[in-house]
Parts: structure tokens; C-alpha cells; sequence
């Protein structure tokens, strides 16, 4: 099983009405830049949810994923990827699970502020990333289709990585902190 259906069947034995994918959105928008810690992006879910993981080895696991994109996030290597299904899952659902993690991400960096002030091209790719979030999922799944799908997940993973570039020169210079 993958770690997204993996996380899938732990949040519904729990009750959390979230998407792994949205989830992970929502951690990464607010991770971009360093400005949250793993912990405090737990934090942020959980007040997001309303509810506490009091679970200490569902916690963990989350910290964990957390901990882990924050990690990705600052490779140099470029090595950040986005937590959606599997590719053998039907077209649709990865459509969706897109659009999730898109309005995740939206969410994760509004609560920080890091969308106050940014490149034009920048907030131009934020502005892509909330019509991604309105996506329809009635997609047939021809060739095209997922070859449009795999451009989709890259121009998202590609802008991801320029957004924290951005927040992280941001964050180094002391005149500009988000704080």
C-alpha cells in the first residue's frame, strides 16, 4: 500500500475529513520557507481540524510526513514531490487529489502570510494553483489526458520549490521577515 493510501485508511479510522492530499498541501503551504516547524505544522492541522491526534503513532507518522516534506522541500536536488495517488489509481481520482493539495497548499501558506508580498510571477503561479483547485475530475484518462496530468503535477512541484525559494530569501534578509 502507498503512504497516500496508507494515510487514506488512517485518517478515516480516526474521522479526520481530510484528504491525504490536501493534508500534505496544507503542511507544504505552510512549511515553504521555514516558517513553520513540523510540530507546529501539527499543530496547525489539528486547529484546522478542531480535533487533537492524541494517537501517539498516528502523531508520530504525521510529524514524520511533515518532518520529511520539510526536508524535501529544501533539497538541493530538487527531490520534493507531491503526496497523491499511486499512478495506476484512476485518472479522476488523482485529478482530485490534485485539486486537494492544491487548496491545501493555498490554505497552509495563508495561515503564515507568506502570500503577503510576493513576485508577480509567483502570486501569477498562486493564482494557477486555486484553478488547479477548482479542477473538474470528469476527465476520460486518454493518453493526453495523463500526459496533461503528469505537465500538471510538474508545473505544481516546479512552483512549490520556487515559492520556498522565494519565502527562504525572504526570511534571510532581517528587513523583510514574515514574523
Amino acid at each position: 500500500m502507498s503512504r497516500f493510501e496508507n494515510l487514506r485508511a488512517a485518517f478515516a479510522a480516526l474521522n479526520v475529513p481530510l484528504d491525504p492530499a490536501e493534508w500534505h498541501g496544507l503542511l507544504c503551504g505552510a512549511t515553504v520557507g521555514g516558517l513553520r516547524s513540523p510540530t507546529a505544522v501539527l499543530d496547525l492541522l489539528e486547529a484546522e481540524l478542531a480535533t487533537v491526534v492524541v494517537e501517539a503513532a498516528m502523531r508520530g507518522a504525521l510529524t514524520d510526513i511533515a518532518a520529511d516534506a520539510a526536508k524535501d522541500l529544501a533539497r538541493f536536488d530538487y527531490g520534493f514531490q507531491l503526496l497523491l495517488p499511486a499512478d495506476d489509481a484512476p485518472l479522476n481520482l488523482r485529478v482530485q487529489a490534485l485539486a486537494a493539495w492544491c487548496q491545501g497548499f493555498l490554505a497552509g501558506l495563508g495561515q503564515g502570510g507568506g502570500a503577503r508580498g510576493l513576485s508577480a510571477d509567483t502570486a501569477s503561479a498562486l493564482g494557477d494553483f486555486a484553478a488547479i483547485g477548482r479542477a473538474d475530475a470528469d476527465v476520460d484518462g486518454t493518453e493526453e489526458d495523463e500526459r496533461d496530468f503528469v505537465e500538471l503535477v510538474e508545473y505544481v512541484r516546479a512552483a512549490v520549490l520556487v515559492i520556498d525559494a522565494e519565502l527562504r530569501e525572504r526570511q534571510a534578509r532581517p528587513d523583510t521577515k514574515l514574523h
